[in-house]
């Protein structure tokens, strides 16, 4: 995903707009758009951006098993890795980030929105990285090899002061030879790293010391059962007592187990799953919005139109258009 080391600086390029959009993040828009993408050491690769997006638009990707860090300093960002899906946005209370667990091989998808400002750093770490580094064996890593074998695992919290000015000082580096940047960035990123490891054993301390135990290999094994069935569109009609039978626990238990390894509700998780197949369906399939709708679990086009727009940021109407 990040095969590509250098630096993109450029102001934004001009494109057709509206006359009622020609307003919108004026001040942003005059900020100079800068990217860098970066291998660091192979296996652990740096992407930093600080810029507007010119237009909507949406860009795929397959990515291989892996830890990905995304932080967010302000404006907002919106990804899914698979069907988890990760929006941070900057609301005053300090800047965000994002540890995900991609444990095999995912389609990682993101939606930019014309003229929508961020500033944020994206770390991919490989499996080979971090045995490299001393987590790969289990042995002193216990909490990081139970969150990197939960395929789609999700950590969100609010960055340390501290952190955020390290990562400020990522997108923004001053200026250094080739080496001496190089060696700048993987110190920054390392620390950076630091702390998003660490909220891995901090959030399982504290579903430990909130639960009578650790979930025990055999409940992440329930887990990945339940969360394969789920995606599969055979839980759509169940109630949650019906799928808490299914899966052979309680519901509480359930709800509060799922959400501590997936970071989502069940039924956020379900809606995600409907959404994304009514999305499927429209650009693959062409079918109509209301039949698409039906598929999502809505029974009014209206309402639906309204949810696939604040998901995908454009009317179900226009993604059957490209078909």
């Amino acid at each position: 995903m990040f095969a590509h080391a250098g630096l993109l600086q450029h102001a934004l390029p001009a494109w057709p707009v509206r006359a009622a959009d020609s307003a919108i993040n004026a001040e942003a828009e005059l900020r100079a758009h800068v990217s860098r993408l970066r291998e660091l050491r192979p296996g652990l690769n740096l992407h930093s951006e600080d810029g507007c997006d010119p237009r909507d638009q949406t860009a795929q990707a397959d990515i291989d098993a892996g830890l990905r860090l995304v932080v967010l300093l302000e404006g907002r960002i919106d990804v899914s890795y698979g069907l988890t899906r990760v929006a941070l946005s900057h609301q005053g209370a300090g800047a965000s980030a994002a540890l995900v667990s991609v444990a095999e091989r995912e389609r990682f998808e993101r939606r930019a929105r014309s003229g929508v400002y961020s500033r944020r750093v994206s770390l991919g770490l490989t499996p080979a990285w971090l045995a490299q580094a001393g987590g790969g064996d289990g042995a002193g890593w216990p909490d990081l090899q139970r969150f990197m074998h939960e395929h789609l695992a999700t950590r969100q919290w609010q960055l340390s002061p501290r952190a955020a000015v390290i990562a400020e000082q990522i997108v923004h580096p001053p200026g250094l030879t080739p080496l001496l940047q190089h060696m700048y960035l993987e110190s920054h990123a390392l620390e950076l790293l630091g702390e998003a490891l660490a909220t891995v054993g901090d959030c399982e301390a504290a579903a430990a010391g909130g639960s009578a135990a650790r979930l025990l290999p055999r409940e992440h094994q329930r887990l990945r059962e339940l969360h394969a069935f789920l995606a599969s569109g055979q839980a759509d009609a169940l109630s949650m007592d019906a799928i808490a039978r299914q899966a052979g626990v309680n519901a509480s238990t359930l709800q509060r187990q799922f959400r501590s390894v997936y970071g989502t509700t069940v039924f956020e998780f379900l809606r995600e799953c409907r959404l994304q197949r009514a999305r499927q369906a429209l650009e693959r399939d062409g079918i109509t919005v209301g039949q698409a709708a039906l598929l999502a679990g809505y029974t009014s086009a209206a309402n639906f139109a309204t949810a696939y727009r604040r998901r995908f940021g454009l009317a179900p109407k226009l993604a059957r258009v490209r078909v």
